[in-house]
């Protein structure tokens, strides 16, 4: 792999925990799902590689250097054929450095439908109010242009559903699109639970849940950038690594070709 400096390395290190995080969350669907981080001397991102699953990323020796071009310009594997979807996001949004692609079950089930998400129970700043509905990604995101459009959909939000497929986030650090998107889910699953249940739903209106959120902020002001739960989250997973969890690589897994 190409040589990098301690700094880089320890983020891509970092991005590797957080694709653990992700599978540990939920977030897992066999070998698609991936994450990027803007390379900090501005040649472009640094995307998970492909054939691996998010639990299978081990460390820097994961992930491919791409230019927001898709050429790839170090790292060993190839990569996964949606890298437009994290290239637009950092093209066109510089206040975002990580990105995240992952089909969650809940997410992706109400992707189909119809009935705008709504909020059950408000827990945490990390939660997003509002996630738009992006209708043109059912089909794998492999185009720029297509990209482009959904990085329109998402508007300055942080996540985006897309129709019949799964989820993207992102945000200005490498915890930020891992922790909207565990949130995200658990959004989903309670409104789907709500939904089968055919009560009738009452949920807080956008004043009422910033409100809420703020007040939240207020008596812990580490979760206002995550903090707290990007902690408890790397705890958790260190104790499933320990139990021997089959989910999560003990070792890099061989370049394969993807």
């Amino acid at each position: 792999m190409t040589d990098l400096s301690n700094s880089l390395r320890a983020d891509l290190d970092a991005l590797a925990q957080a694709c653990r995080v992700m599978e540990l969350e939920g977030h897992g669907d066999r070998v698609v799902g991936h994450m990027a981080l803007r390379d900090p001397d501005g040649r472009g991102m640094w995307m998970k590689r492909g054939g691996i699953a998010l639990g299978e990323v081990y460390d820097a020796r994961d992930f491919v250097l791409l230019d927001f071009d898709g050429h790839q310009l170090a790292g060993d594997g190839k990569s996964h054929g949606e890298w437009p979807i994290h290239s637009e996001i950092l093209r066109l949004r510089p206040e975002i450095n990580a990105t995240a692609h992952t089909h969650p079950f809940y997410a992706s089930v109400y992707s189909a439908c119809d009935a705008p998400l709504a909020t059950v129970v408000p827990r945490s700043t990390t939660q997003p109010v509002r996630p738009p509905l992006f209708e043109g990604g059912a089909d794998l995101i492999c185009t720029q242009d297509v990209a482009e459009a959904m990085v329109d959909c998402m508007g300055n939000q942080q996540a985006v559903l897309l129709r019949n497929h799964g989820i993207v986030t992102c945000g200005a650090n490498i915890e930020d699109p891992v922790l909207v998107a565990i949130a995200l889910e658990k959004m989903c699953r309670e409104a789907l639970t709500i939904h089968a249940s055919g009560l009738s739903f009452n949920g807080p209106d956008e004043t009422e849940l910033l409100k809420k959120l703020d007040s939240g902020a207020a008596l812990d002001p580490a979760i206002i950038g995550g903090k707290t739960l990007w902690r408890y989250y790397c705890r958790k997973l260190a104790r499933a690594e320990k139990t021997g969890d089959p989910a999560f690589a003990t070792e890099p897994v061989p370049i394969d070709g993807g």
